[in-house]
């Protein structure tokens, strides 16, 4: 494979960490510790053997231990992607949080976040390669962990039309606090099994609303309240989990891993030049889909401006930064109090790691103003990251300073973090671009992928830089589709906004300034 071609888009598999928050219904019980017992599934997206979910609950002494783990693998053109997210829960017999463990390899280094709460503080403790970060936040006494949702959950039973609202906790999705889940019982209802054989069972649907984005799982449980089959859709890429035995689960199959690099490329009718300083782009989702998933709120940007049309349009217009202006502008981002936080070091970009902070001040060394330093950093990273490579789902900065390995993220994070090392605020932006030509299979030259790329805050104003495609001076077809601080807002709280877009988004240009010159190719 072409290696230009590594630089483009990357896909988070995000619908990992959905699984593990999926409610198991019970029927209505006295609260007692539980029988150890084990349960095994196939996990498939767009209808492709994509890896396998185990979980676990058992007694040991007097906690009640949860365990979930899920396996997966997809591709991004030909290159494959392994992930795999490790959880395990600590509780006590009626159900109050204790603790917890999760591990998480998007990348070829894990990430560990474990967290201990104590007297209504929850104390985490983030760890790659060695380096511990440590926070605390007061802890919501609402929440519940696996054990502590089946008690509740007990409560209401399987009765039709049963309605009732939960709180758990997952720092992948969001760190400083809770997310609610909305449970509704639907009925009984006929579905088929991996056997081929259909059962009347008990569907239950479960809402998790985060940043204005409702995703819905459909869970079909037996008269003894255990699932079978669990739906969801990750805008327009469906998700089914069905049970099986720890034989079938492992057993893998002869299908390939489901690509989602290509699949999610946004189709356009034409190319945009390189020199448009002005690009108006109506973005549109399907009114009529049936996740009923929005438009989300796209972010407004000094190159970017943001006109919500409707539920399901906007009008977004993108305008090439005045580059001698930013050249002359002083330092006085870096003393700005609102940029405290993208100073500071976190999990994603640990600006504390003595490899960065080495990079950082090599990369620097003869620029005097924010802008060169912008520039110096750019072009390192972009030469830094020696192996372009599509196999990595998303590493953090310590773990790129490291390997060297990655696409846009990787860049994205470790310009980030050497950015904050060199003393610019710094943060992340998932969209799309517009895909060199060249880059990929001939026919997709016309195409935005998704991708992400880095900002820094000269003189107060967000300036967008990008590391894989080779740019200071951004061109006009980047278009933002979600923020990211890269602090402790968890990758999942990160991305969630985009999830529709997924699979669904269309686009149409509507004007570019200068026009592009006639006879230029499509």
């Amino acid at each position: 494979m072409n290696r230009r071609r590594t630089r483009l888009a990357r896909f988070t598999p995000f619908f990992c960490i959905l699984a593990f928050t999926l409610p198991a219904v019970a029927q209505p019980v006295k609260p007692e510790m539980p029988r150890p017992e084990e349960h095994w599934y196939i996990v498939k997206l767009q209808d492709q053997r994509c890896g396998y979910m185990f979980l676990e609950v058992k007694p040991e002494g007097d906690e009640v231990r949860t365990h979930s783990l899920m396996s997966m693998e997809i591709r991004r053109s030909n290159s494959p992607i392994k992930i795999s997210a490790d959880q395990r829960y600590r509780e006590t017999a009626d159900g109050r949080p204790l603790g917890f463990r999760h591990t998480m390899t998007l990348a070829e280094k894990p990430m560990i976040i474990e967290g201990t709460i104590d007297k209504g503080r929850l104390k985490l403790v983030q760890d790659q390669y060695g380096t511990k970060q440590e926070s605390a936040y007061d802890f919501d006494p609402e929440i519940k962990f696996a054990w502590g949702l089946q008690l509740e959950q007990r409560k209401h039973g399987l009765a039709p039309g049963t309605t009732f609202t939960l709180k758990s906790y997952d720092p992948s999705i969001k760190v400083d606090g809770p997310f609610e889940l909305a449970v509704n019982v639907v009925g009984k209802e006929p579905i088929t099994l991996p056997d081929g054989k259909s059962r009347t069972l008990t569907k239950v649907n479960s809402t998790m609303q985060l940043q204005g984005v409702a995703i819905t799982t459909a869970s079909w449980v037996d008269d003894d309240a255990n699932p079978l089959v669990m739906d969801f859709n990750m805008g327009g890429f469906s998700v089914r989990v069905l049970a099986a035995t720890k034989e079938q689960a492992l057993a893998g199959g002869n299908e390939a891993a489901p690509e989602m690099f290509i699949n999610t490329f946004v189709k356009v009718d034409r190319r945009i030049g390189p020199d448009a300083k002005v690009v108006k782009l109506r973005l549109k989702l399907p009114p009529d889909d049936k996740s009923n998933m929005k438009m989300p709120d796209l972010p407004n940007t000094p190159a970017q401006s943001v006109e919500k049309v409707n539920d399901h349009e906007a009008i977004v217009t993108i305008r090439r930064l005045d580059w001698a202006a930013i050249r002359k502008a002083g330092d006085t981002a870096a003393t700005d109090p609102a940029m405290k936080e993208y100073l500071r070091a976190s999990p994603t970009v640990d600006i504390n790691d003595k490899r960065i902070k080495r990079h950082a001040k090599r990369a620097v060394k003869d620029a005097r103003t924010p802008a060169e330093k912008a520039d110096a950093l750019r072009r390192y990273v972009t030469e830094f990251v020696e192996y372009k490579a599509l196999d990595v789902g998303f590493a953090s900065a310590s773990e790129v300073v490291r390997t060297r390995k990655g696409d846009c993220s990787e860049h994205a994070v470790l310009l980030a973090a050497m950015a904050r090392a060199a003393g610019l605020p710094a943060r992340g932006v998932s969209g799309i671009v517009q895909i060199p030509p060249g880059s990929l299979a001939p026919g997709e030259g016309g195409s935005f992928g998704y991708h992400m790329w880095t900002q820094v805050n000269i003189d107060g104003q967000w300036v967008d830089i990008d590391a894989a495609l080779r740019q200071t001076d951004c061109d006009a077809t980047h278009v933002a589709l979600a923020l990211m601080p890269l602090n402790d807002e968890g990758l999942g709280g990160s991305i969630i906004s985009m999830l529709p877009l997924l699979g669904r988004l269309q686009m149409e240009i509507i004007s570019v300034e200068p026009p592009q010159a006639a006879g230029a190719r499509p």
